[in-house]
């Protein structure tokens, strides 16, 4: 796992730095449906903090709503910057795991990098308020490479690429995720592969 990280809790209020052992925060999940984020929003909503998971897809909904979520139905593609600016301010953390979920090169730019490019330029606008961002990307996805086949991987690795790039070079509260392989297994740990620090 890649952790780049500046300040993961940063209290709103002011004062001091560091957070209580209780602390609660308004947390937006892009790209609730796909199976990292059903994963994640439970695990979130029982450690007390306020879910809002956002699907394209309705049939998504019931399964987040059992698990405590708040869930909003919308299409990323399809949000200016206002829109934007409009989904992101109320919350303190933002988990992206939003994907095209491969299959088709058009729609993986559209969300993978597209989208993903405009949700860190609508967290940069916002400035000292924005909330901290934590980007689900896969380890490597800085240096790899692929070969430009006109598929839907060559389009994901790009797309993945550009956006760790950009997040990187922003200044942003953020941590990247690097997972390697994912499965439905139970978790056993962590393994941290390398660090980079924000300082």
């Amino acid at each position: 796992m890649m952790a780049c990280m500046r300040n993961m809790v940063v209290p709103r209020y002011g004062g001091a730095m560091t957070a209580p052992e209780e602390f609660t925060q308004f947390v937006l999940v892009l790209g609730a449906g796909g199976k990292v984020s059903r994963h994640t929003v439970p695990l979130l909503v029982e450690e007390g903090h306020k879910v809002t998971a956002l699907v394209r897809n309705p049939d998504h909904a019931r399964s987040l709503i059992d698990a405590g979520a708040t869930v909003l139905i919308h299409d990323l593609t399809q949000l200016d910057e206002e829109g934007w600016a409009r989904l992101l301010t109320p919350f303190d953390a933002v988990v992206w795991s939003a994907g095209a979920g491969g299959g088709d090169p058009e729609r993986t730019y559209a969300v993978d990098r597209d989208a993903a490019m405009k949700c860190i330029d609508a967290l940069e606008a916002l400035g000292e308020f924005a909330p901290r961002l934590i980007m689900v990307s896969y380890a490597g996805a800085a240096t790899a490479e692929a070969e430009d086949d006109g598929g839907s991987w060559f389009a994901y690795v790009e797309a993945k690429k550009a956006v760790d790039k950009r997040l990187l070079a922003s200044e942003l509260d953020y941590v990247i995720l690097g997972p390697t392989r994912l499965t439905d297994e139970p978790a056993r740990g962590l393994q941290q592969l390398a660090q980079r620090s924000a300082e």
